[in-house]
């Protein structure tokens, strides 16, 4: 074949078109619950055997689970485990730390006594599918933290100023229908610009919450958050976020936000919460 054949073909070819907006960077900022599994029936059998030489007595199966893996001498176990993180119920990765030390802060985010209330936030890089006989034989995409910690939500709610003259069940039914509705955004998965920017301001940002509550106090409610890339940056990661209130009486909307970048592993605050032009 010449050369002019193929510089023929190669014009006729179409031209990929790349979207702007797509995130190149496999980082990852989740909200979801860390679980335990036996990655294998050896793991399983190995951890059968190191609990009937342990003192369990009066100790539930969860209790059990943090207990055994909490032993130093049992490290070597723990490390044999697999962590699930679960979003909104559902597997969504294997979590392996980046470091062997950082085994513990996996252990740590099982709790004696779980709730679906508790969240824990994982930062950092996805990787390849696992493999297939992990996970009832579902491969999931292998998440390598950088950064994890644990919390629920009373206690994220308790680092948020309660505005004066609101009651206890008041405040925390509005922390927990902003959180709510931010969680809920997207299936939320952490993977793409989007959803690391709403994570992000959903565990780091007391704004957001404040200007809710200023907002029900003047008879407004919150009808929308959204999160786009932004007019400028976006194609480096920049997204607005931004949050819409609609009166109860008037059906007037105010419009907040904030600009989030996402190019880096982990996102930071460019601008201040403010009106949306």
């Amino acid at each position: 074949m010449s050369d002019d054949t193929l510089t023929q073909e190669a014009a006729a070819a179409p031209l990929a078109v790349e979207n702007p907006h797509e995130h190149r960077l496999p980082y990852v900022f989740a909200i979801g619950q860390i679980r335990a599994r036996f990655r294998d029936p050896g793991v399983e059998k190995e951890f059968t055997q190191v609990v009937g030489a342990t003192d369990t007595k009066g100790l539930t199966n969860d209790e059990v689970l943090r207990e055994v893996l909490g032993r130093p001498e049992n490290r070597y176990l723990a490390r044999q485990m697999q962590y699930v993180l679960a979003i909104q119920g559902v597997d969504t990765y294997d979590v392996v730390p980046s470091y062997s030390e950082d085994y513990a802060k996996l252990i740590e985010a099982l709790r004696p006594a779980p709730t679906p209330l508790d969240l824990d936030v994982v930062v950092g890089v996805r990787g390849p599918l696992a493999a297939s006989d992990s996970c009832a034989g579902l491969p999931l995409p292998v998440l390598e933290f950088h950064q994890l910690y644990s919390f629920d939500r009373p206690s994220l709610f308790k680092a948020i100023k309660k505005p004066d003259g609101m009651s206890a069940k008041r405040f925390r039914a509005l922390c927990d229908d902003v959180l709510t509705k931010i969680l809920q955004i997207t299936e939320n998965a952490g993977a793409t610009p989007e959803d690391r920017a709403a994570n992000f301001v959903a565990c780091r940002y007391e704004a957001v919450y404040l200007k809710t509550f200023e907002a029900f106090a003047n008879d407004y409610a919150l009808t929308s958050i959204e999160v786009r890339p932004a007019a400028i940056g976006g194609d480096q990661g920049v997204m607005s976020f931004t949050v819409t209130y609609t009166s109860r009486t008037t059906d007037l909307t105010e419009r907040y936000s904030v600009l989030v970048s996402t190019q880096y592993l982990n996102p930071y605050l460019l601008t201040r919460l403010g009106p949306s032009l």
